[in-house]
């Protein structure tokens, strides 16, 4: 119990550390930050200290903390594993492309993760192999922190438009501005030196055809992020992803003790 304790203390100060960044980069946050980064402080000089006897100080918010911690942290580990059944001997390039998207998408690990298992299990059910999944799935993720970010809308929304790329839903992806109709599809398959008979294609082409689509049409969305990194929204973007990616780490030191209680 006293390296657990001692293990949380390190991850507030790392989460202090995070904050006192975006504070710096936002030109301060304000009051509420403050509040938050003194009751931070508060709480970790008390796990510092507390070593054994750490099970008296729990507190009701603490355990709120914990228990929010510990669900990201399992949700985390079932995304490793649907990246590993999506992917499979492939799945070892997603898993690194996740590790760099905060700093070059503003997207967190585990939810890049989660995105790439979502793309390439549809793009594996279609008949596309894992290893062309792979790039495709991980190509689209960036994609759409790069759409969230010029088109300054929930990560969410562009993943679901996205998905047009594999169903052919076309309504969800004119909120990003890209208007994907059958007759485009056919003046664009032309164009690229392709077969304007889109119904006889087989659902992989289909979808190579869609995603090839999306690109040129999103070309000045392409590197946003990167470009307006130093940017209000985008440094915001990144703190609040930062703080997910902090509370798995947290949770996964909690995860081993919590199921050995429940077990």
């Amino acid at each position: 119990m006293a390296q657990l304790s001692v293990e949380i203390s390190a991850k507030i100060d790392k989460l202090l550390s995070e904050l006192g960044k975006a504070k710096t980069a936002l030109g301060g946050i304000g009051v509420a930050a403050d509040k938050l980064v003194s009751k931070l402080k508060n709480v970790g000089e008390k796990m510092s200290k507390i070593g054994k006897s750490m099970t008296t100080y729990l507190t009701l918010p603490l355990a709120a903390i914990a228990g929010a911690s510990i669900k990201m942290a399992s949700d985390f580990t079932e995304s490793l594993n649907k990246v590993d059944v999506a992917f499979k001997s492939s799945s070892k390039e997603v898993r690194k492309f996740a590790e760099t998207t905060l700093e070059t998408f503003g997207i967190a690990e585990g939810t890049a993760l989660d995105m790439a298992a979502l793309f390439g299990d549809m793009a594996t059910s279609m008949g596309i192999p894992t290893e062309e999944a792979s790039v495709l799935s991980t190509s689209l993720v960036g994609l759409a922190g790069d759409l969230s970010s010029f088109k300054n809308i929930n990560i969410k929304e562009v993943t679901t438009a996205l998905n047009g790329v594999f169903n052919g839903e076309t309504e969800s992806l004119k909120r990003l501005g890209i208007v994907m109709t059958q007759t485009n599809l056919k003046h664009f398959a032309l164009s690229q030196g392709m077969s304007d008979n889109i119904e006889k294609m087989t659902e992989a082409q289909k979808i190579q055809l869609r995603y090839a689509y999306i690109l040129d049409k999103t070309k000045n969305a392409q590197g946003d992020f990167t470009r307006t990194s130093a940017g209000s929204a985008n440094q915001m973007r990144i703190f609040s992803e930062s703080v997910k990616e902090l509370s798995v780490a947290f949770g996964e030191i909690l995860l081993p003790y919590f199921t050995k209680a429940i077990t």
